[in-house]
């Protein structure tokens, strides 16, 4: 899907190296940050849906984590 951004150029000078390193580091924070705002949507989204069907409280979420972890995979 993303395959061709990733492409490295064998004969690409140390300067353009040097921008891709920054430009992939970039890309890494970006995909982590919306990583991050998805998951806490995800929780938000769970706990109203078992608060609407009346989960108590401290029971709400739990398994949660471990879909999270699976997605990450």
């Amino acid at each position: 899907m993303f395959e061709s951004l990733f492409d490295i150029d064998p004969a690409a000078s140390e300067a353009q190296l040097r921008a891709a390193v920054e430009r992939f580091e970039r890309l890494k924070s970006a995909a982590a940050a919306a990583q991050a705002r998805a998951t806490a949507l995800w929780a938000a989204k769970r706990a109203d849906a078992e608060a609407a069907a009346g989960r108590p409280a401290g029971k709400r979420g739990k398994g949660l984590a471990s879909e999270v972890a699976l997605a990450r995979q």
